[in-house]
């Protein structure tokens, strides 16, 4: 098997983008009016299969499935089910390719249990040829892609957010991988969100370990391949100074999407020890194989190895991976970026530097209590007085009530009403530019007020 399964997420896209294009050529035209001879003469892709091709693609997906599957025990099985299948007749009302296709895979997946094992019906004639590694074509469609690295930036409290949708050939991908990890090469801490990431070539893999880690040359994962019994090793290199290193805090984001390629860049940094994982159980594919054609434009995506980790000695096939933090999938940013500067604070030994960060997690905080409906709104009356930097100098902020309306006061600035939005958080109003926002929180018994600029790094004072 020339091709990895593990390309299969990183291609998907571009491949899907060609064949609907295809598609869309292949269809007819809605009559606008007058009629049109040369309409009459396009015909939509046929999707129609009778019995004779139900039995060819049977036949060779039995074949396929026992000489190839990853597991010899489990590929006998899967070979006995579609044999009986197709000698009882069992699809004979099925008469749709893509229909055909879904029943088949579904059927496989009683018996394997694998993600990674489905069949597919191509609205448009296969390519002919062997398969093989991506043409020089497809790779410069891969790198239009960006790396799948979709956005790129830093948070407060100097946290880096690198979005991975997907590891494409690590030929398309070397660059932006590159570029990501030196625009954020001076953060104190990185998350990369890996939520969307169905996964890729292991390569990059490797690729992306190897940014997170400096020194000698070592094993991320391993393959073994059912033909031939060959190990396929993925290793890191050092990269010295271009490294972001081995010991800034790096959490990383998942969900029920990340799947076979982006599951193993959650795994791998796990079991590493190298990043907490945040976020929901992923979807559970390892084992890496490449697509098989059936015949009558119908191939099979078939795993022909199974992936092994060098420390664990196994895979998260069909379990996921367990997050270190287990929270819902969309909140799993938020959490993961309080962690980042929670963790960063108390490393601090600078104090100025402790509060700044000190105030970035309260900003966090705030939002987070406000958008979950899970803040008790403090009384105007706990809000009145004084607010003072707690270390450092900077002008102190005095919090007034007028009329029932709280009113913000700094000297040599004209007075601003502060404007409920929800939780304990208000509006400037008046304030230039637009956009401040300030938050008030009870903390250790004592009333602290944040104010949140639009632009630069929020501002925490005390109640004196």
């Amino acid at each position: 098997m020339n091709v990895r399964g593990a390309w299969l997420g990183a291609i998907r896209n571009v491949v899907c983008a060609a064949a609907i294009s295809q598609l869309c050529v292949a269809l007819p035209a809605r009559d606008s009016g007058a009629s049109n001879p040369a309409k009459s003469q396009i015909t939509p892709p046929i999707t129609k299969i009778d019995v004779g091709v139900r039995n060819d693609v049977l036949r060779a997906l039995a074949r396929e499935l026992e000489s190839g599957y990853a597991i010899e025990s489990t590929a006998n099985k899967l070979a006995a089910l579609v044999t009986a299948k197709r000698k009882a007749n069992a699809y004979k009302n099925i008469t749709l390719g893509p229909e055909f296709a879904r029943a088949l895979t579904r059927d496989l997946y009683t018996v394997a249990h694998d993600k990674h094992l489905h069949v597919n019906f191509s609205l448009v004639p296969l390519p002919q040829g062997p398969a093989g590694p991506p043409s020089k074509e497809m790779l410069e469609k891969l790198r239009k892609l960006n790396g799948s690295i979709p956005k790129v930036e830093i948070l407060d409290g100097n946290v880096g957010y690198m979005r991975v949708n997907g590891v494409p050939p690590v030929e398309a991908a070397h660059d932006a991988v590159a570029a990501a990890f030196a625009f954020l090469h001076n953060t104190d801490a990185l998350i990369v969100d890996d939520r969307e990431n169905g996964g890729g070539d292991p390569n990059t893999v490797a690729l992306y370990v190897r940014y997170l880690s400096q020194g000698e040359s070592y094993v991320v994962n391993t393959f073994h391949w059912r033909a031939g019994n060959r190990v396929e090793e993925f290793r890191t290199t050092d990269l010295s100074a271009l490294s972001y290193g081995a010991h800034k805090p790096v959490f990383v984001l998942t969900s029920a999407a990340t799947f076979s390629g982006g599951e193993e860049l959650a795994y791998d940094l796990q079991v590493l020890k190298r990043a907490l994982i945040v976020g929901a159980v992923t979807g559970g594919g390892a084992n890496p194989g490449g697509p098989v054609p059936l015949g009558h434009q119908f191939t099979v995506a078939l795993p022909g190895g199974q992936a092994v980790n060098p420390i664990t000695g196994t895979s998260w096939e069909g379990v996921g991976i367990q997050p270190d933090i287990a929270v819902p999938a969309e909140t799993a940013l938020g959490k993961a970026h309080a962690l980042a500067v929670d963790r960063l604070a108390a490393d601090a030994s600078d104090p100025m530097q402790r509060s700044a960060l000190n105030a970035v997690a309260m900003k966090l905080q705030s939002i987070a209590e406000a958008d979950s409906g899970s803040a008790s709104r403090l009384a105007n009356g706990r809000l009145v007085g004084t607010y003072a930097p707690p270390v450092g100098p900077g002008l102190p902020v005095t919090i007034l009530e007028k009329d029932g309306r709280l009113v913000q006061h700094i000297d040599g600035f004209p007075d601003v009403e502060l404007v409920f939005l929800k939780g304990n958080r208000y509006r400037c109003q008046g304030c230039f530019p637009e956009g401040w926002i300030s938050s008030f929180r009870d903390h250790d018994g004592r009333t602290e007020l944040l104010l949140e600029s639009p632009v630069g790094t929020p501002r925490l004072l005390e109640h004196q």
